[in-house]
């Protein structure tokens, strides 16, 4: 922080939204939201990762999907990931799967790590901040929707993204995250404790063979003692 801030101290245009600790990837987002929001720009916000890459033309692409309406919007590029494009994604809540493909029950949304925002008041929190990582851009697209936002994909890609550049393949801290991201999951998208008792129910096979399978190709107990503490 300190050398950001020695580099960049006579340029105006950036501003650097210091925490004392790690606020996690919601809590974060918001917090530069709403540095930027204090400084009274209400226009769109472009949110993307450290770990992603911008090809040529992406920010006019995005731009040119605006509606400059009150309407809140999510636009999202397709993106490169492990040499395989990706574009929407799919949650089935009841099994906490998610897939590249729409199954029975799922529904679709937008990835995190690149989002163009457009929305009327910068100020107020985006992202739900019960979620230290992952899951967030899941329940902000299922949210979204539900308010009457847009979600918009373009058709090309316009970014590479290293996913697993934050935590790293099986390491204690994503499968911790990504664990407890699918169980604050089913409480946000249950329509009452019932319905969320039951995800929680319904998702903990599929979760058992997801770890089951992720420790015995990566030869570690880490995945399932992530999913142990959890259930």
């Amino acid at each position: 922080m300190q050398e950001l801030q020695t580099r960049y101290a006579a340029e105006p245009r950036v501003v650097l939204a210091a925490n004392p600790r790690n606020l996690g990837f919601g809590k974060g987002m918001n917090a530069a939201l709403a540095a930027l929001g204090r400084y009274g720009y209400t226009g769109p916000v472009l949110l993307i990762n450290n770990d992603a890459q911008v090809q040529q033309g992406m920010r006019l692409a995005l731009e040119a999907q605006l509606t400059h309406t009150s309407t809140p919007m999510l636009i999202a590029p397709r993106l490169m990931q492990d040499g395989q494009e990706q574009g929407w994604l799919y949650y089935q809540p009841w099994l906490a799967l998610v897939t590249k493909r729409p199954v029975w029950g799922s529904f679709a949304y937008l990835s995190g790590c690149c989002l163009l925002v457009q929305r009327p008041d910068n100020t107020q929190p985006l992202f739900d901040e019960s979620f230290f990582m992952y899951g967030e851009d899941v329940e902000l697209s299922w949210r979204m929707r539900r308010q009457g936002g847009q979600l918009v994909l373009l058709d090309r890609s316009y970014l590479h993204h290293d996913g697993l550049a934050s935590s790293g393949h099986a390491s204690a801290a994503y499968e911790q995250y990504l664990v407890q991201s699918h169980w604050l999951l089913a409480g946000k998208l249950g329509a009452n404790a019932f319905s969320a008792t039951l995800m929680r129910v319904s998702r903990i096979p599929s979760l058992l063979a997801r770890a089951c399978l992720r420790s015995w190709r990566y030869r570690s107990w880490v995945p399932l003692r992530a999913i142990l503490k959890i259930i």
